[in-house]
Protein backbone atom coordinates (compact mmCIF):
# COMPACT_ATOMS: atom_id res chain seq x y z
CA UNK A 1 0.00 0.00 0.00
CA UNK A 2 1.54 3.42 -1.05
CA UNK A 3 1.94 6.03 1.87
CA UNK A 4 -0.64 8.25 0.60
CA UNK A 5 -3.48 5.19 0.61
CA UNK A 6 -2.22 4.58 4.23
CA UNK A 7 -3.01 8.03 5.00
CA UNK A 8 -6.22 9.01 3.48
CA UNK A 9 -7.51 5.68 5.07
CA UNK A 10 -6.08 6.87 8.34
CA UNK A 11 -7.68 10.39 7.61
CA UNK A 12 -11.14 8.39 6.97
CA UNK A 13 -10.94 6.19 10.13
CA UNK A 14 -10.55 9.41 12.59
CA UNK A 15 -13.47 11.24 11.15
CA UNK A 16 -15.36 8.30 11.05
CA UNK A 17 -14.54 7.89 15.04
CA UNK A 18 -15.18 11.57 15.18
CA UNK A 19 -18.74 11.28 13.65
CA UNK A 20 -19.57 8.22 16.58
CA UNK A 21 -19.38 9.84 19.88
CA UNK A 22 -20.50 6.46 21.82
CA UNK A 23 -18.02 5.13 20.04
CA UNK A 24 -17.29 2.28 16.90
CA UNK A 25 -15.96 -1.13 16.78
CA UNK A 26 -13.80 -1.83 14.87
CA UNK A 27 -15.92 -4.28 12.39
CA UNK A 28 -18.51 -1.37 12.03
CA UNK A 29 -15.71 0.76 10.64
CA UNK A 30 -13.84 -1.90 8.62
CA UNK A 31 -17.57 -2.61 7.10
CA UNK A 32 -18.76 1.07 6.61
CA UNK A 33 -15.74 2.09 5.36
CA UNK A 34 -15.30 -0.90 3.33
CA UNK A 35 -11.75 -1.19 4.74
CA UNK A 36 -9.91 -4.91 5.09
CA UNK A 37 -10.48 -5.59 9.24
CA UNK A 38 -6.82 -5.75 9.41
CA UNK A 39 -5.95 -2.70 7.87
CA UNK A 40 -8.28 -0.89 9.95
CA UNK A 41 -6.73 -2.81 13.25
CA UNK A 42 -3.34 -1.48 12.35
CA UNK A 43 -4.13 1.89 12.10
CA UNK A 44 -6.35 1.79 15.16
CA UNK A 45 -3.24 0.52 16.71
CA UNK A 46 -1.24 3.16 15.93
CA UNK A 47 -3.69 6.16 16.72
CA UNK A 48 -3.71 4.89 20.00
CA UNK A 49 0.21 4.00 20.58
CA UNK A 50 -0.23 7.79 20.13
CA UNK A 51 -3.22 8.75 21.83
CA UNK A 52 -5.37 10.12 18.98
CA UNK A 53 -7.92 7.52 19.61
CA UNK A 54 -8.73 5.58 22.84
CA UNK A 55 -11.22 2.80 24.49
CA UNK A 56 -14.27 4.24 25.69
CA UNK A 57 -15.28 0.60 26.59
CA UNK A 58 -12.15 -1.26 26.75
CA UNK A 59 -13.88 -4.88 27.51
CA UNK A 60 -15.87 -4.43 24.15
CA UNK A 61 -12.81 -2.35 22.48
CA UNK A 62 -15.27 0.37 21.27
CA UNK A 63 -13.27 3.38 20.14
CA UNK A 64 -13.68 6.69 20.64
CA UNK A 65 -11.38 10.06 19.85
CA UNK A 66 -8.07 11.05 22.23
CA UNK A 67 -6.75 13.47 23.92
CA UNK A 68 -4.55 14.46 20.86
CA UNK A 69 -6.94 15.05 18.93
CA UNK A 70 -8.34 18.11 21.24
CA UNK A 71 -4.68 19.14 21.91
CA UNK A 72 -4.79 19.78 18.12
CA UNK A 73 -7.75 21.30 18.18
CA UNK A 74 -7.15 23.44 21.13
CA UNK A 75 -3.50 24.87 19.15
CA UNK A 76 -5.94 25.65 15.75
CA UNK A 77 -7.86 27.49 18.18
CA UNK A 78 -5.66 29.45 19.58
CA UNK A 79 -3.58 29.84 16.30
CA UNK A 80 -7.29 31.18 14.60
CA UNK A 81 -7.34 34.50 14.24
CA UNK A 82 -11.50 34.04 14.16
CA UNK A 83 -11.40 32.73 17.54
CA UNK A 84 -9.16 35.16 18.75
CA UNK A 85 -11.26 37.98 17.56
CA UNK A 86 -14.73 35.94 18.16
CA UNK A 87 -14.35 34.33 21.38
CA UNK A 88 -15.05 37.62 23.41
CA UNK A 89 -17.98 38.79 22.05
CA UNK A 90 -19.35 35.01 22.53
CA UNK A 91 -19.06 35.39 26.19
CA UNK A 92 -20.44 38.55 26.57
CA UNK A 93 -23.56 37.31 24.43
CA UNK A 94 -23.84 34.33 26.16
CA UNK A 95 -24.24 35.77 29.62
CA UNK A 96 -25.99 39.20 28.22
CA UNK A 97 -28.97 36.35 27.55
CA UNK A 98 -28.31 33.49 29.87
CA UNK A 99 -27.66 31.05 26.59
CA UNK A 100 -24.78 29.28 25.05
CA UNK A 101 -22.85 30.33 22.38
CA UNK A 102 -20.99 28.64 19.60
CA UNK A 103 -18.61 29.41 16.92
CA UNK A 104 -19.00 26.65 14.01
CA UNK A 105 -16.78 25.68 10.76
CA UNK A 106 -18.42 23.71 7.98
CA UNK A 107 -17.23 20.34 7.09
CA UNK A 108 -18.59 19.48 3.49
CA UNK A 109 -22.60 18.90 4.00
CA UNK A 110 -22.47 18.87 7.87
CA UNK A 111 -21.58 22.11 10.15
CA UNK A 112 -18.83 21.41 13.31
CA UNK A 113 -18.61 23.17 16.36
CA UNK A 114 -15.23 24.21 17.09
CA UNK A 115 -16.06 27.03 20.49
CA UNK A 116 -18.46 26.78 23.07
CA UNK A 117 -19.01 29.45 25.79
CA UNK A 118 -22.28 28.25 27.91
CA UNK A 119 -23.05 31.37 30.34
CA UNK A 120 -23.31 30.34 34.81
CA UNK A 121 -26.70 31.17 34.28
CA UNK A 122 -28.02 29.14 31.24
CA UNK A 123 -30.36 26.39 31.94
CA UNK A 124 -30.80 24.15 28.70
CA UNK A 125 -28.26 21.16 27.86
CA UNK A 126 -26.39 21.84 24.51
CA UNK A 127 -24.17 20.23 22.52
CA UNK A 128 -20.32 19.87 22.86
CA UNK A 129 -17.29 20.71 21.01
CA UNK A 130 -16.90 18.55 18.09
CA UNK A 131 -20.56 17.77 17.46
CA UNK A 132 -21.10 17.46 13.76
CA UNK A 133 -25.03 19.40 12.63
CA UNK A 134 -26.64 18.88 9.54
CA UNK A 135 -27.41 21.50 7.37
CA UNK A 136 -31.24 21.64 6.77
CA UNK A 137 -32.31 21.46 10.60
CA UNK A 138 -29.88 23.93 13.15
CA UNK A 139 -29.82 27.60 12.55
CA UNK A 140 -25.97 26.90 11.61
CA UNK A 141 -26.37 24.67 9.08
CA UNK A 142 -29.26 26.77 7.50
CA UNK A 143 -26.74 29.83 7.88
CA UNK A 144 -24.31 27.90 5.13
CA UNK A 145 -27.11 27.09 3.01
CA UNK A 146 -28.40 30.87 2.88
CA UNK A 147 -25.10 32.43 2.68
CA UNK A 148 -22.16 30.57 1.42
CA UNK A 149 -21.78 29.91 -1.64
CA UNK A 150 -19.97 26.40 -1.68
CA UNK A 151 -22.83 24.91 0.26
CA UNK A 152 -25.57 26.72 -1.61
CA UNK A 153 -25.67 23.83 -4.25
CA UNK A 154 -25.93 20.90 -1.17
CA UNK A 155 -29.73 22.05 -0.80
CA UNK A 156 -30.38 19.67 -3.65
CA UNK A 157 -28.52 16.82 -2.68
CA UNK A 158 -28.45 16.49 1.01
CA UNK A 159 -31.02 14.08 2.88
CA UNK A 160 -33.49 15.75 5.02
CA UNK A 161 -34.73 13.42 8.06
CA UNK A 162 -37.27 14.44 10.46
CA UNK A 163 -35.95 15.02 14.18
CA UNK A 164 -38.96 16.56 15.28
CA UNK A 165 -41.93 17.87 13.98
CA UNK A 166 -41.31 20.57 13.33
CA UNK A 167 -38.31 19.45 10.83
CA UNK A 168 -38.17 21.56 7.45
CA UNK A 169 -38.56 17.86 5.12
CA UNK A 170 -39.73 19.39 2.06
CA UNK A 171 -36.59 20.75 -0.32
CA UNK A 172 -39.13 22.96 -2.01
CA UNK A 173 -40.15 24.22 1.39
CA UNK A 174 -36.69 24.24 2.91
CA UNK A 175 -35.86 26.40 -0.11
CA UNK A 176 -38.35 28.92 0.41
CA UNK A 177 -37.16 29.43 3.92
CA UNK A 178 -33.58 29.60 2.65
CA UNK A 179 -34.56 32.51 1.16
CA UNK A 180 -36.45 33.63 3.73
CA UNK A 181 -33.18 33.95 5.88
CA UNK A 182 -31.23 35.30 3.21
CA UNK A 183 -33.58 38.35 3.25
CA UNK A 184 -32.96 38.56 7.10
CA UNK A 185 -29.37 38.76 7.09
CA UNK A 186 -29.45 35.86 9.85
CA UNK A 187 -30.96 32.57 10.42
CA UNK A 188 -32.99 30.81 12.93
CA UNK A 189 -34.48 27.58 14.21
CA UNK A 190 -37.11 26.80 16.23
CA UNK A 191 -37.37 23.36 18.06
CA UNK A 192 -35.96 21.56 14.54
CA UNK A 193 -33.31 19.44 15.98
CA UNK A 194 -34.38 19.09 19.51
CA UNK A 195 -37.96 19.50 20.42
CA UNK A 196 -37.35 21.96 23.10
CA UNK A 197 -34.66 24.44 21.88
CA UNK A 198 -34.02 26.96 19.94
CA UNK A 199 -31.20 29.10 17.86
CA UNK A 200 -29.90 31.61 16.11
CA UNK A 201 -26.63 31.86 13.69
CA UNK A 202 -25.25 34.11 11.67
CA UNK A 203 -22.55 34.33 8.84
CA UNK A 204 -19.12 35.71 9.53
CA UNK A 205 -16.87 36.21 6.22
CA UNK A 206 -13.07 36.49 5.34
CA UNK A 207 -12.43 38.80 2.60
CA UNK A 208 -16.19 38.44 0.75
CA UNK A 209 -15.87 34.37 1.57
CA UNK A 210 -18.26 32.56 4.28
CA UNK A 211 -15.21 30.80 6.51
CA UNK A 212 -17.98 30.10 10.18
CA UNK A 213 -20.98 31.16 12.12
CA UNK A 214 -21.55 32.86 15.49
CA UNK A 215 -24.72 31.35 16.80
CA UNK A 216 -26.74 30.94 20.07
CA UNK A 217 -28.94 28.74 21.95
CA UNK A 218 -31.22 27.96 24.68
CA UNK A 219 -34.41 26.72 25.54
CA UNK A 220 -37.65 27.47 22.69
CA UNK A 221 -39.89 30.17 24.50
CA UNK A 222 -42.87 31.20 22.51
CA UNK A 223 -42.60 35.22 23.38
CA UNK A 224 -38.87 35.26 22.98
CA UNK A 225 -37.85 38.17 20.51
CA UNK A 226 -36.75 36.64 17.71
CA UNK A 227 -36.80 39.18 15.55
CA UNK A 228 -34.49 41.40 18.08
CA UNK A 229 -31.97 38.38 18.41
CA UNK A 230 -31.37 37.79 15.30
CA UNK A 231 -30.69 41.45 14.36
CA UNK A 232 -28.35 41.53 17.17
CA UNK A 233 -26.42 38.59 16.43
CA UNK A 234 -25.97 39.91 12.60
CA UNK A 235 -24.67 43.05 13.62
CA UNK A 236 -22.37 41.11 15.95
CA UNK A 237 -21.63 38.58 12.79
CA UNK A 238 -20.82 41.82 10.70
CA UNK A 239 -18.47 43.54 13.26
CA UNK A 240 -16.48 40.44 13.95
CA UNK A 241 -16.09 40.10 9.38
CA UNK A 242 -15.12 43.95 9.94
CA UNK A 243 -12.48 43.10 12.47
CA UNK A 244 -11.11 40.52 11.25
CA UNK A 245 -10.63 42.21 7.27
CA UNK A 246 -9.06 44.96 9.27
CA UNK A 247 -6.84 42.06 10.54
CA UNK A 248 -5.84 40.88 7.70
CA UNK A 249 -6.80 37.40 8.01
Amino acid sequence: MDNSNMVQKTIDILDYVSNHPRGAALSAIARDLQYPKTTVHDILKTLMRNDFVQYLKPDQKIYCIGAQVYAIGFTYLESSILFRTARHYLILLADKYEKTTFLSKRHHDRVICVYKYASAHAKAPTGNIGDQKRLHSTAIGKCYLAFDAGAAPLIDTIDLPAFTPYTITDRDTLKAHIRELQALGYSWEKRESHPKMACLAAPIFTRGVMTGTISMTGWYRKDEDFTLLGNEIAQLAKLITTQMDQNGD
